[in-house]
C-alpha cells in the first residue's frame, strides 16, 4: 500500500440498495459491498444500515480506518451540501431534515461530505471518468427519473438553494402530460423509463404490430427500455420510433442548456442511456439543429464511463479531491 495514495469511503444509497466502497486517489475501487436499504422499516433502520455498510467495507479494507481521509455520501433528495442535511428523498419514508453528516461523523470520527447522488456521479465522471480534464460539463442520468448536474470550472454548481441541475423538470411541452412533480410537460415525463414503456404499451393497445409483443411473450407489463432496445436492433419500427422521439425530446432540452451554459461536454448515463445509438443519434441531431452552431462545433456528447461504481467513486471524490459545491 503506497504512502502516496489516499483513500476514502464512498457511499451511494437509495430506496433499494446501499453500496459502499473504498476508493483510492486514482479513482480505483479497492473494496466494495452492497446491502439492501430496508427503506420501509424507517429512518432509524436506514441510518443503521448505512453505518453497517461503512463498517463492513472498512473490514474488507486492509489499510484500516486510519488510512481513510473521510466519508462521502451520495444521497437522493434535496441536499444541503454544506451542512450535510438530507430532505425528502424519494422512496425513503420518514426522512425529513436528516443531518447525515453529523450522524456519521459522530459514529466514525472522520470528515463526512454529503451531495445529491447525481451531483456525486457528475464529480466522479469529471475527475475519473468520461469528463476527466474537462472544466465545464453537464452530466445527466436517464432512469426512472432524469437527473442533472453542472460542473463549472471544475467545481460543482448547486445554485442559491442547492437544487441546480434539475434538467428533467424543464418544460418541453407547454400543454403536455402531467409530471410526478406536479408540473405539466416536463422532459422527464417523456424520457423517464416508465414513460417510454408507457408509450409502447399505448401503441400496442391501439393495434400496432411490433416485435416488442413477441419479446415480452404478450405480457405488456414486462416492457422496459432494454426490451425496446432489443426490438430496435431487430429493426422494429415502433421501437425505433419511440427511441427517436425520446432522443428528440432530450435533444430539445439539451439544446437550450447548450445555448445557456456553453458546456464543453455533455455526459449521459443511467439505464435509459444503454440504448446507445438509438437515443444518442436523435439527441445529437436535435441539439445540432437547435443550438448555436459555433457552440455545437466542438461539443462532445458522450456516454458515462464509470458504470455501476459511478456513485461510489463520485461520493469518494467529495473527500479525495475536496470538490466542494459553489
Amino acid at each position: 500500500m503506497s504512502p502516496n495514495i489516499a483513500y476514502a469511503v464512498g457511499v451511494d444509497f437509495g430506496g433499494t440498495n446501499i453500496v459502499a466502497g473504498i476508493v483510492n486517489s486514482k479513482g480505483k475501487v479497492v473494496a466494495r459491498i452492497k446491502i439492501p436499504t430496508c427503506a420501509k422499516e424507517g429512518k432509524a433502520k436506514v441510518l443503521n444500515r448505512i453505518s453497517l455498510a461503512i463498517k463492513e467495507v472498512l473490514e474488507k479494507f486492509k489499510g484500516g480506518i486510519g488510512k481513510i481521509k473521510g466519508i462521502g455520501i451520495g444521497s437522493p433528495g434535496l441536499i444541503d451540501h454544506i451542512r450535510g442535511i438530507v430532505n425528502v428523498p424519494p422512496n425513503l419514508p420518514g426522512w425529513k431534515h436528516v443531518n447525515l453528516k453529523k450522524y456519521l461523523e459522530a459514529k466514525f470520527h472522520k470528515p463526512v461530505f454529503v451531495a445529491n447522488d447525481v451531483n456525486a456521479t457528475a464529480l466522479g465522471e469529471s475527475e475519473f471518468g468520461a469528463g476527466k480534464g474537462v472544466k465545464n460539463l453537464i452530466c445527466i442520468t436517464l432512469g426512472t427519473g432524469v437527473g442533472g448536474a453542472i460542473i463549472i470550472n471544475g467545481k460543482l454548481y448547486v445554485g442559491s438553494h442547492q437544487f441546480a441541475g434539475e434538467i428533467g423538470h424543464m418544460t418541453v411541452e407547454r400543454h403536455g402530460l402531467r409530471c410526478n412533480c406536479g408540473n405539466i410537460g416536463c422532459m422527464e415525463r417523456y424520457v423517464g423509463c416508465g414513460f417510454i414503456a408507457e408509450r409502447a404499451m399505448a401503441e400496442i393497445k391501439k393495434g400496432v404490430q411490433t416485435k416488442i409483443t413477441e419479446l415480452v411473450d404478450g405480457d405488456l407489463d414486462k416492457i422496459t427500455p432494454k426490451i425496446l432496445t432489443d426490438a430496435a436492433k431487430l429493426g422494429d419500427k415502433l421501437a425505433l420510433k419511440i427511441w427517436n422521439e425520446t432522443g428528440e425530446y432530450l435533444g430539445i432540452t439539451l439544446a437550450s442548456v447548450v445555448n445557456f451554459l456553453d458546456p464543453e461536454m455533455i455526459i449521459v448515463g443511467g439505464g435509459v442511456a444503454q440504448a446507445g445509438k438509438y437515443i444518442f443519434e436523435p439527441t445529437k441531431r436535435e441539439i445540432r439543429k437547435r443550438a448555436y452552431k459555433f457552440l455545437t462545433k466542438s461539443l462532445k456528447i458522450v456516454p458515462a464511463k464509470l458504470g455501476e461504481d459511478a456513485g461510489v467513486i463520485g461520493s469518494a471524490t467529495l473527500v479525495l479531491k475536496n470538490k466542494g459545491a459553489m
